[in-house]
């Protein structure tokens, strides 16, 4: 049995549809390879990347440093367990300890099982200090994965829907509204374990949180003992504009989580902890069999390499600046578009209508496009992306746009 690359598009959809749950609502396209920003379909059809994966593929597509490391960790070794030490994996714990603040990283596989961890983290920190029933608080639109722990979090509800009653103390608070944050730690202050945020919402409708209402959380579960953590996922590893997001705010959480653009798309998943809470997940406390492995540890380590010995940091900031004016122009000229928002190329667009057929209206003009939140496109290109690339991605979306003015 052999796998062939020949395959056409028809055939791929019945297979598909055939053998595979459908969990998704996929757009009516296989691509076939990728170079840098462009990705390639079934006929050989070209398309300027706007979704990286969904904030994964940070560095584009066929790397050629990443596919060397690749390679040459490939014929060394894959995975031998956390049973052992692993070069590969202190390596890369140390490099991002050495970008981020003194702390400890635990390994995992997934967003959704670094949120898993930081769950845990929060509940065991809380039961050390002798709270009986622990509370966490998350945002109204956030996501945080679709694990029980990770959809308790959530507070998304088309994703809670349907499973019944999920981990109880979980309590939602309204993004960017002080008043509601500090209602909340008013009446669970003395049972607050902690609370989770992503600095921009993401599959909320990419909503970044304001410097005053971090700055109040911060200061909050200082005052409670109790953690502040990010989920980084989508935000992390240059999407902003700096290593990851926290930076913008001036002070940093207690404990962060890393995962997607963390590999280039080979999965890993990272809970990093400040070093005042490092000793709560303890031995045998939690664990992965695949988290950490030689390949997606060597792979990460390399992803860093890259990012940062290339200034596409500073490059990020850039072409960010360049894709915020281009967008509020078109918004000037087109009363479909009701407000932009993002920092770096974490960009949204908020549309007066349903979003979902604009993003394939994209796909079909030779643009990858996310629709989120029901009435937002997520503007996310490779943080290497050209200046032409990104010229000719946003005049594909503002002819788009046009065809429904």
């Amino acid at each position: 049995m052999t796998l062939t690359v020949n395959v056409s598009f028809k055939e791929i959809q019945e297979l598909t549809d055939k053998y595979i749950l459908g969990t998704y609502n996929r757009y009516p396209v296989a691509f076939r390879y990728g170079v840098g920003e462009t990705l390639f379909d079934t006929n050989n059809k070209s398309y300027i990347d706007f979704q990286c994966g969904i904030s994964v593929t940070n560095l584009g597509h066929g790397e050629a440093d990443i596919i060397e490391m690749l390679r040459t960790q490939s014929d060394r070794l894959f995975h031998t367990s956390n049973l052992y030490y692993s070069e590969e994996q202190a390596k890369l714990a140390e490099t991002i300890v050495m970008n981020s603040f003194p702390s400890k990283v635990f390994f995992c596989n997934s967003g959704t099982e670094a949120n898993e961890a930081a769950f845990k983290l929060m509940r065991k920190s809380a039961t050390d200090r002798g709270i009986v029933s622990p509370v966490i608080l998350a945002l109204s639109s956030s996501f945080h994965g679709r694990s029980s722990a990770a959809m308790s979090m959530t507070g998304n509800n088309s994703i809670r829907e349907g499973f019944g009653d999920l981990l109880p103390d979980v309590h939602f608070v309204k993004e960017n509204d002080e008043d509601s944050l500090i209602a909340a730690f008013d009446q669970y202050g003395d049972r607050l374990a902690g609370i989770i945020m992503e600095p921009i919402i993401g599959e909320g409708g990419i909503i970044p949180l304001t410097q005053e209402f971090v700055a109040m959380a911060r200061k909050l579960t200082t005052e409670t003992n109790s953690l502040l953590i990010f989920d980084e996922i989508q935000t992390g590893m240059g999407r902003t504009g700096k290593m990851f997001c926290f930076e913008h705010f001036g002070f940093r959480p207690d404990a962060f989580t890393l995962a997607k653009a963390l590999g280039s798309g080979f999965p890993i998943g990272a809970l990093v902890v400040a070093d005042d809470y490092a000793k709560v997940l303890s031995k045998g406390v939690h664990g992965s069999t695949f988290g950490g492995n030689h390949l997606a540890c060597a792979i990460a380590f390399e992803t860093f390499r890259v990012i940062l010995s290339r200034d596409y940091l500073d490059h990020t900031v850039n072409v960010s600046h360049y894709a915020m004016e281009r967008l509020k122009s078109m918004q000037k000229s087109n009363s479909i578009i009701k407000e932009i928002r993002g920092i770096g190329l974490h960009i949204g667009v908020e549309l007066n209508q349903v979003s979902r057929p604009i993003a394939e209206a994209c796909l079909r003009n030779g643009l990858v496009i996310n629709a989120t939140a029901n009435n937002v496109l997520r503007v996310m290109p490779p943080i290497n992306i050209s200046q032409e690339k990104m010229e000719e991605g946003l005049t594909i979306l503002e002819n788009t746009l046009k065809e429904f003015k």
